[in-house]
């Protein structure tokens, strides 16, 4: 689950999902201006697992993200380089992950050495993004048949291509996860429907 909504307060947010969900921060203050939105996290982590993402700059913005409550957060690239993983392991089993361009040819299909010390991928590209390049979509799946890798997506209608992709999840938008959990109920149905004729059929 992603939270990316403009003017809505912290208590408000609270309010409208459910104690079971696992919340996503894209903190664009973090992001785009480096003034990550500490002060807002421990509130969050009383009731729920959250997993931030707010373009950290050093390791020891990292250890802030854990000291204010995150069960999990993401690195970008601007980091890989200069993040001791290794160190950061000494001091919390909470979850690394890394944010992986698709786009980006200078990653190619080699297997970086970060992407092998992270509990995971976090990616941002869109499914045309994928489609209209198969170095992407290639990448994509030699990504995710190695770690578990995350996609973020906007429209439910998508549900199944990712599947295909072999994606461990999707990120979505606050106010979309109901129309999601939906759609993904009726695929496991399917699914399950489609499992049930082959059985008949072998009987």
């Amino acid at each position: 689950m992603k939270n990316n909504e403009d003017n809505i307060s912290l208590d408000d947010f609270i309010n409208k999902i459910d104690g079971d969900q696992k919340i996503y921060i894209l903190d664009l203050d973090g992001i785009q201006k480096d003034k990550p939105n500490l002060c807002s996290f421990p509130k969050l982590s009383e009731n729920y697992e959250i997993w931030i993402d707010s373009r950290p700059m050093t390791p020891g913005d990292i250890v802030d993200s854990f000291m204010a409550g995150a069960n999990a957060i993401t690195i970008r690239k601007n980091l890989w380089e200069k993040l001791d993983i290794g160190r950061i392991r000494e001091i919390t089993e909470n979850g690394i992950y890394a944010e992986v361009d698709l786009t980006d040819q200078s990653n190619g299909r080699i297997e970086l050495p970060i992407y092998n010390e992270v509990d995971g991928l976090v990616i941002f590209n869109n499914k045309d993004q994928v489609e209209s390049d198969y170095k992407c979509g290639g990448h994509l799946r030699d990504l995710s048949s190695r770690h578990k890798t995350y996609v973020y997506e906007a429209n439910p209608d998508n549900i199944n291509y990712w599947k295909k992709q072999g994606v461990k999840g999707l990120l979505v938008d606050m106010k979309k996860v109901e129309v999601f959990k939906k759609k993904w109920d009726l695929k496991q149905k399917s699914s399950l429907h489609s499992s049930s004729n082959e059985v008949e059929k072998q009987n």
